[in-house]
């Protein structure tokens, strides 16, 4: 008998040591999570401020008027604010221009 109430002590520790580390990653995740931080990048070029955000949304716009349904996944933005247009490649695949910004 003395030696089935050890076993049943050793799974208890077990059980008890892997919901503390289950607790230790959960709180990682958290603290990972709220170190994000948001980014606002603004192009500066002869007096004109143009936000990097509104050209994305632009593209994502100007992708959907395009006759395009599949979701937005990733935009490359390429800029030349000298010609005053943004180049742009969303999904890997399909390319455009913004002009005017």
């Amino acid at each position: 008998m003395p030696a089935a109430k050890k076993t049943t002590d050793k799974e208890t520790k077990t059980t008890k040591t892997t919901k503390t580390a289950a607790e230790k990653t959960t709180k990682t995740t958290k603290a990972a999570k709220a170190k994000e931080a948001t980014v606002e990048a603004v192009v500066q070029f002869q007096g004109k401020n143009i936000a990097v955000n509104d050209l994305v949304e632009a593209v994502k716009a100007a992708y959907k008027a395009e006759g395009n349904e599949d979701a937005v996944e990733s935009v490359a933005l390429y800029i030349q604010p000298e010609n005053n247009a943004a180049y742009y490649v969303v999904n890997g695949k399909s390319e455009g221009k913004c002009i005017g910004f």
